[in-house]
């Protein structure tokens, strides 16, 4: 039988007390597209970035294609064949599509002058080895998320890479642009390389992977065939029977009948021209109301509005019977609402500040005394905030850019708690996080909710819509076109009135 494309054995990694891996065994297949699975803290990004070359197990054995490997030295396993597709973008958006394939390594002639010929033609060529259509010549700032993202991989495998590990690839991704990509990973499955895939999304999974490696506590708790398993088994090897068993009661028990509290906001005529139409809908305090939709329907560009964030034309807002104009996020806050962004490294965090001056950053006025910040202050509310989130590690100091993506994204969520809102909106509130962090913001939402807040949420997740929603607004093409309660509409007709035209 034929060496592996990859094979690590024994890994363990112990940074001073801790264990973040313990004595994992991994193995990759040429042709085979290998899930990497598990919770926020799993060790999932200790095992990518060994496999890298980023950093240096404690213990243990690697080999790719048969032979030994070197550890801790990134620049060697690109030479061995390793590349890596990271979710958020490492191309230079400045440049052609042409030049960031050979970036660093332009095939040269006399007087080291770029043979542009030769880049060409070897670009060409490995295009059309590989079954992908890209615009050589196109900026590749320019270019779709999901183009971007084939460019990163035609730029692995220019490097004659053999491995590809893609790290939440589809985050931000329509679902066409997900099958699309797909398509791509097939293609490099049939040409013999072995691809890692390491997402949160279920459906993604079973959809494109042959083979699954599950990771709890820095453990491997299971390897499997991907059709050898279920969803309901993948989700309590990751988080365990008892999370799994708390999740599942709490989205049957946890929904509120419409109407337990007043309107708390309510829209009409809501417009802003050549984007929405005509939104009108009321949310009452005291309940979630998520609005779906394909990527594309405006629903972001909908709460942007809401919060004063990007302008409108018509409509009318008001909150508690009172009528507001929100001209900017500033005027937005003063009136009572919070927006939690999608792209919490770009929008939402400072990531290069600590946990607790994120936390306090939409109430830090509440803490400056005689014009001087107090720090006391700030630890104590913060230190509050972690206990109340889950937040791990519970360290306020710590730089936010250190904590996995699912407690970055609670410390997202409490900066806008703490200021305590009218009306809370949340745009894709759980995008690239894992099952268990899923569960934790679904209930700290619903505690939110239970506190009288009213609670807008766009989610592309129909599972989580389902999950979490007192009613469903369904939009289509920048107009509301649905609002069900939850109990009474059923996810194939969601899943029908989506596909619809509006």
């Amino acid at each position: 039988m034929a060496d592996p494309a990859l094979e690590a054995r024994g890994l363990t990694k112990r940074y001073g007390d801790f264990v973040a891996l313990n004595n994992v065994d991994f193995r990759l297949q040429r042709g085979e597209v290998r899930a990497l699975i598990g919770s926020n803290g799993a060790g999932k990004s200790t095992l990518i970035k060994i496999l890298t070359g980023a950093v240096a197990p404690t213990a243990g054995v690697m080999r790719l294609n048969g032979e030994a490997a070197p550890f801790g030295d990134p620049g060697e396993m690109i030479r061995r064949g390793v590349g890596c597709i990271y979710q958020h973008s490492n191309l230079a958006p400045a440049m052609t599509v042409l030049d960031n394939i050979f970036l660093g390594r332009q095939p040269t002639r006399g007087f080291g002058l770029v043979d542009r010929r030769r880049q060409r033609r070897e670009a060409t060529a490995l295009l059309a080895h590989y079954g992908v259509d890209l615009d050589l010549d196109a900026a590749a700032g320019a270019l779709p998320t999901v183009k971007q993202k084939e460019v990163e991989i035609m730029k692995a495998l220019a490097l004659d890479a053999s491995v590809l590990l893609m790290d939440e690839p589809t985050g931000w991704l329509a679902a066409t642009d997900v099958r699309r990509l797909h398509d791509t990973i097939r293609q490099l499955k049939s040409r013999g390389v072995g691809v890692v895939y390491i997402s949160h999304m279920l459906d993604e999974i079973f959809s494109v992977c042959d083979t699954m490696t599950i990771l709890r506590d820095g453990v491997v708790v299971a390897e499997s065939d991907v059709a050898a398993v279920t969803r309901t088994d993948v989700v309590r090897l990751m988080v365990g029977e008892r999370l799994a068993k708390e999740s599942g009661e709490a989205a049957a028990a946890a929904r509120r009948p419409r109407g337990d509290g007043r309107v708390r906001l309510a829209v009409r005529d809501f417009t802003r021209r050549g984007v929405f139409q005509n939104i009108s809908f009321d949310l009452h305090a005291g309940e979630i109301l998520c609005i779906t939709g394909l990527i594309g329907s405006k629903r972001t560009e909908l709460l942007r509005a809401l919060f004063g964030a990007d302008p409108h034309d018509e409509g009318r807002v008001e909150i508690d019977d009172r009528l507001i104009r929100p001209r900017s996020p500033a005027s937005a806050m003063a009136e009572g609402l919070g927006l939690v962004p999608e792209d919490r490294h770009r929008d939402g965090l400072m990531l290069g500040m600590s946990v607790a001056e994120n936390l306090v950053m939409t109430t830090l006025a509440r803490f400056v005394r005689v014009g001087l910040l107090d720090r006391g202050a700030v630890r104590a509310a913060a230190a509050k905030s972690i206990d109340a989130l889950g937040v791990q590690p519970r360290d306020g100091r710590r730089a936010t850019r250190l904590l996995s993506g699912g407690n970055q994204q609670k410390v997202l969520v409490g900066k806008w708690l703490n200021r305590r809102p009218e009306v809370l909106i949340l745009d894709e509130p759980t995008v690239g996080v894992d099952v268990g962090a899923k569960a934790e913001i679904y209930a700290i939402l619903r505690a939110e909710r239970d506190r009288g807040t009213a609670v807008l949420v766009v989610s592309s997740d129909l599972e989580e819509v389902m999950t979490i929603a007192d009613r469903i607004g369904v939009m289509a093409s920048g107009r509301l076109t649905a609002i069900h309660d939850a109990t009474d509409v059923t996810l194939s007709r969601l899943v029908a009135e989506i596909g619809a035209e509006p």
